[in-house]
């Protein structure tokens, strides 16, 4: 254990007010003040001094470190939970597994695999330097800036803080002035163990604010951030990360096509069509925004998803009832919600489920009904244009060709799903989408997978989280190249400077011996070095 010190005094904000309000209520939680630039710059100082010593701690610290982060969480679910509802409007249960069970895998496989991710890896160099030995090391990269949406406030942080602080860095993240309400609480559970174990709490704080200034400038001061949001919100990140060349890594949202054909199981596929749908009330990046039914089933696949769609229960946590879709999070997303149903219903969608606000809910809190709409065609707006909200879109498709086709014409490219039957035809599909991710027969799986990488291509951004290479996109990668035994070998006398005259013929020949296709040419190659060698000569 490592008593290092800290600054007892909080840095207090000096921008102006953040307000977190419940979506489900309208009630006003709490009010902070967001940080300035110079808070954040402040804030960035003393993550760089925690991040100097704890550098130097050890696997087994960082790993003792991660579970005592995960007892809490296991301990204190409730808590976590109702932060995260009265923040975001979403139901308990939603909370459960979106924040609870998804950060406790999390922490679970770096626990158990996150050292070897981060182990110096051993690479094999060629034949003429077989006297030398080269290695791959990952080492902290210093301060790493998060910034984080408001759909899963105690996940986002967790995440990417058990990643960063495990590769040997300082976290500072600004959390959504969306979901502000839950932030000192989030961070004390971080903090206090930190404490409990003598390091310095400052190694991770979460600081409120807006994207300018805050967020701007903690792309600007930090050593590397990841950001997680819209595709124009990572515009303005990539521009703000110019000014000091800051490395960003980006996942922006997506569009996500849910395939279903003719021969998958029809009520499997259903139900985890609305739960890819409606989970987190739409609110979720890899939510199945485009649902392709074969044409053959899609009059009943629509019907079936729409009585299950028009049977799903909303109420407020004040209610007592659990409920099966929440509220949407802020004013803004409900707005566009309505916006893009009512345009996708001018032109030509059919409403088969809500499309509307809820008629009592909505007069207090961001409710808007379960949406199923149908006769959804590929120029419509809504196609493509990701809504992150309660919206399932029906579209019908032909054969493996038309709906790969459909499936990549839109400018994100996250993740998808694949149900049929036909495990072949399966992977033939999943081989054309375009995406980060693919899963058969299943919806979202993949993200308790931790082992694997997160991300997409286009505009659902760069770089990836999770997995061993989510670990090391926290990391400085450096390249070691040393003596294999305990001799120093040098280099041949024809490249020692002066150079002599046959240097050239002899590196030539050299090349021939090396990389000629075929034995033959190796030889002659090995012979006509010989003799440049022997006589001099070119």
């Amino acid at each position: 254990m490592s008593l290092v010190p800290f600054e007892v005094d909080p840095i207090v904000g000096s921008d102006r007010p953040v307000v977190a309000t419940d979506p489900a209520t309208g009630e006003e939680l709490n009010v902070e003040t967001g940080f300035s630039a110079d808070d954040v710059k402040e804030a960035i100082r003393r993550a760089r001094i925690a991040q100097s010593y704890w550098a130097q701690v050890d696997f087994a610290e960082r790993r003792a470190v991660l579970r005592d982060i995960m007892t809490y969480v296991v301990e204190h679910q409730n808590e976590i939970c109702l932060a995260s509802v009265r923040d975001t409007g979403k139901t308990p249960l939603e909370a459960t597994y979106g924040e609870i069970l998804t950060t406790c895998e999390k922490l679970r496989w770096i626990v158990n695999e996150g050292e070897n991710a981060l182990a110096p890896e051993y690479r094999t160099p060629p034949a003429m330097l077989f006297l030398k030995k080269a290695r791959v090391e990952y080492h902290p990269i210093g301060v790493i800036g998060v910034i984080i949406p408001w759909n899963y406030p105690f996940h986002n942080v967790a995440s990417a803080v058990a990643s960063a602080i495990f590769a040997g860095n300082a976290a500072v993240v600004k959390v959504s002035e969306y979901a502000n309400g839950s932030r000192a609480y989030f961070e004390e559970i971080f903090q206090n163990v930190l404490r409990s174990r003598g390091h310095s709490p400052h190694l991770v704080q979460l600081i409120p604010g807006f994207g300018l200034p805050t967020g701007q400038t903690l792309v600007e001061e930090c050593d590397k951030l990841l950001f997680i949001g819209s595709p124009i919100t990572g515009r303005h990140i990539v521009t703000a990360s110019r000014k000091n060349l800051t490395p960003v890594t980006l996942e922006l949202g997506g569009k996500d096509p849910f395939i279903v054909f003719a021969d998958a199981e029809f009520d499997h596929a259903v139900d985890v069509a609305l739960r890819g749908v409606f989970t987190n009330n739409g609110q979720n990046c890899i939510a199945a925004e485009r649902i392709y039914v074969q044409e053959s089933i899609y009059e009943r696949f629509a019907a079936a998803v729409a009585a299950k769609a028009n049977a799903l229960r909303q109420c407020t946590l004040k209610s007592g009832c659990t409920g099966d879709c929440g509220a949407i999070t802020m004013d803004g997303q409900y707005n566009k919600v309505a916006d893009m149903v009512k345009r996708a219903v001018e032109q030509g969608a059919e409403v088969l489920a809500g499309g509307e606000p809820h008629p009592e809910l909505s007069a207090s809190g961001l409710y808007y009904r379960p949406t199923v709409l149908g006769n959804i065609k590929p120029d419509m707006d809504i196609v493509t244009e990701e809504v992150f909200g309660p919206v399932m879109l029906l579209i019908k498709f032909t054969d493996e060709k038309d709906v790969i086709e459909q499936a990549n014409s839109t400018p994100f490219a996250l993740g998808s799903s694949v149900f049929t039957t036909d495990y072949a035809k399966a992977e033939r599909v999943t081989n054309g989408l375009v995406s980060g991710m693919t899963t058969i027969n299943d919806f979202g799986v993949g993200y308790l997978i931790q082992s694997l990488p997160f991300g997409g291509f286009k505009e659902s951004g760069w770089g990836r989280f999770n997995g061993v290479e989510g670990l090391r996109e926290f990391s400085r990668i450096k390249s070691v190249v040393t003596d294999r035994f305990p001799l120093r070998t040098k280099a041949p006398a024809f490249v020692q400077y002066p150079i002599p005259d046959h240097a050239e013929s002899i590196v030539k020949e050299a090349v021939r011996m090396i990389y000629a296709p075929t034995y033959g040419g190796k030889f002659r190659g090995l012979l006509h070095m010989l003799k440049v060698l022997i006589t001099g000569k070119r």
